[in-house]
């Protein structure tokens, strides 16, 4: 498991990224607005393609936030299992390599690092006695994993089979506040959940 100031140096890191992309960002379209207004863009079309680089490149900068901060959590969970399992008797999914173990038997060794998330988050409610939904900014983790899972498996349309309140062909399209705010529930949430784990 982590702690807070390594949690804060690696959350600085992800913000600091994404800060400069924008300030980049903002200094290009200021530049791609002042050609306009200095007549450099006689089609309007010359005008939305110099825009679509700055603003994709934000885009792109927005989703690696969140999958940034979906790894960084994903991790953390994964490290409560491991310590969960060395501290209990089911030691079964931790793999225990030897000199004895072939190379061809190795790769069959589970491990925590192996188990959907979802199981993961159940082992660990079940061992401190705790509710994820209780956790402060749980459902800001709930909502980056779903849009980290769209981006990733649908060009970023929701999944309205498992989401109701969905449409069909809609989209995750987070803005530049969405992606702080995903920095800072990440840090509330795992501060929430260190907290209760050792109460």
């Amino acid at each position: 498991m982590g702690n807070y100031i390594t949690l804060d140096i690696e959350l600085q890191a992800i913000r600091a990224f994404f800060s400069k992309v924008l300030e980049n960002v903002d200094i290009e379209i200021g530049l791609i607005y002042e050609r306009r207004k200095a007549g450099e863009f006689g089609d309007p079309d010359d005008f939305a393609n110099a825009l679509f680089n700055p603003i994709e490149r934000e885009k792109i900068a927005i989703r690696a936030v969140f999958h940034e901060i979906n790894v960084l959590i994903e991790w953390e969970l994964r490290s409560f299992a491991m310590k969960i399992c060395r501290n209990s008797a089911g030691h079964t999914i931790i793999p225990k390599l030897s000199g004895d173990v072939s190379v061809n038997k190795t790769s069959n060794i589970k491990s925590v690092y192996d188990l959907p998330i979802g199981k993961v988050r159940r082992q660990i409610e079940r061992y401190h006695k705790i509710e994820f939904s209780d956790l402060l900014c749980f459902s800001e983790v709930q909502h980056i994993r779903k849009a980290v899972n769209a981006f990733k498996h649908r060009k970023g349309f929701k999944d309205f089979r498992r989401d109701p309140g969905s449409k069909l062909l809609e989209k995750f399209e987070p803005n530049r506040e969405n992606a702080y705010q995903a920095i800072d529930g990440a840090r509330v949430f795992l501060r929430a959940l260190w907290k209760k784990s050792k109460a």
